[in-house]
């Protein structure tokens, strides 16, 4: 079947496999608290193991439980709000996937709820992929012709969670000088053209 919530494409396997081992096992109040946490997640709030440890009985210091059900929820209200879905026809689809009538009455509140603020969200980051928070460089000891680059990155996914990463990658000096200006190209390209006038003259 073809889903409006997805782009009017059938429903990625995993994401049927979390409704109905998982979201549809949570009671609505559960599935509503859990959406609320993943909704803020989503605008950007920070999802810590005290938010979700009364609705899943998880052990210290693990959040493998619930993180399948987070990832799903992340993708139903994002894809339903990126393909602009309509509020009554998100709820038959769910219900079409196996979620109960009143879980998905729930969802339905979700969206309805945060839709606009989550539309937002994709509009200012519809061209970034693992934001960059923040960019150090230098030069490790005992190398030669070494630059060593330390990447933070805001709200990476890993395991279905949003997280604050960091990775560090080497590269020769010159790789570093080229690559340097390739970006600045890049960035000069970009601030000298014009979207309004191309988006006229395409229409």
């Amino acid at each position: 079947m073809k889903f409006r919530f997805c782009g009017d494409g059938d429903c990625p396997d995993w994401v049927l496999a979390e409704i109905h081992s998982n979201l549809a096992q949570l009671k609505p109040d559960q599935l509503n608290e859990l959406g609320e946490h993943t909704a803020k997640s989503i605008l950007g709030a920070d999802l810590s193991e005290s938010d979700l440890s009364h609705i899943y009985p998880i052990g210290k210091g693990s959040l493998d439980a619930p993180k399948g059900a987070i990832a799903c929820l992340r993708f139903l209200l994002t894809s339903a709000a990126r393909y602009d879905t309509n509020v009554g026809v998100f709820g038959t689809e769910l219900q079409q996937l196996g979620l109960p009538k009143e879980h998905a009455a729930t969802m339905c509140r979700l969206l309805a709820q945060y839709v606009q603020k989550i539309r937002s969200i994709l509009r200012d980051n519809s061209l970034r992929i693992n934001q960059l928070d923040s960019f150090e460089c230098s030069i490790p000891k005992n190398t030669i012709d070494c630059i060593q680059l330390k990447l933070g990155i805001q709200n990476e996914i890993v395991d279905g969670l949003p997280k604050q990463t960091t990775h560090t990658v080497n590269l020769n000096r010159n790789d570093a000088l080229l690559l340097l200006n390739e970006l600045k190209a890049v960035r000069d390209t970009m601030e000298n053209y014009n979207f309004d006038k191309k988006y006229t003259e395409e229409k």
